[in-house]
């Protein structure tokens, strides 16, 4: 599943021609909402719904349909990434420290793709009556915002992987950070996670 800048990617991508008479800023809030579940250490089943069609989607309110469309790309993400293991796994090692990296690098890649990142970043200065609702604690919902506000407002690099140690083991982040060195420059590894983003309405199309 893509962290959380190729989550607003795919978003942006899709909010002119789906999601355009929704609240934007409470659209993009809803899409990152769901991995909240890291850091607050909950169920995964708490924030991420149930597969639910685009025109489903389409008939809920912005932040709903945010939460939502995660669920879409995540489904998607993981169809994807299968499809095309044949080609990644030749390049790269197949374990879980490399699938950590390959969402981590994802964002890296892709991040130029739009550029006013510190108006996205300020959507989280608030938070949305909601996002009250899946049983977080409010203090867990502020921080969630302090983590993306700072990580969506500048190109992501090595040093985002600090977050990782919340979740975890000190051991398995550093097989990550390894990685992450090696294959930052891999092309096979930057060309598919990008053809995700490219070519994302006609894996929706295909899937739909």
């Amino acid at each position: 599943m893509p962290w959380p800048a190729t989550h607003v990617l795919i978003a942006e991508k899709c909010y002119a021609p789906f999601f355009s008479h929704l609240n934007h800023s409470d659209f993009i809030i809803g899409n990152c909402f769901p991995d909240i579940r890291y850091p607050a250490g909950i169920e995964r089943d708490r924030t991420h719904i149930n597969h639910a069609s685009l025109t489903q989607i389409q008939t809920c309110t912005a932040f709903r349909a945010g939460v939502l469309f995660h669920n879409l790309v995540d489904i998607l993400w993981n169809t994807y990434i299968r499809q095309n293991e044949a080609k990644l796994f030749t390049v790269i090692p197949h374990d879980r420290p490399m699938f950590h990296t390959m969402k981590i690098l994802q964002d890296r890649f892709l991040y130029h793709e739009i550029l006013d990142w510190k108006n996205i970043a300020a959507y989280f200065n608030a938070i949305l009556p909601e996002e009250r609702e899946y049983g977080v604690e409010e203090s867990m919902i502020r921080r969630w915002h302090a983590m993306l506000k700072t990580y969506l407002g500048k190109p992501p690099d090595k040093s985002d992987l600090r977050m990782l140690s919340q979740t975890l083991p000190e051991e398995l982040v550093r097989d990550i950070a390894n990685y992450y060195d090696k294959f930052r420059e891999n092309e096979i590894l930057n060309m598919t996670m990008c053809a995700f983003y490219q070519d994302f309405e006609l894996i929706m199309d295909q899937h739909e």
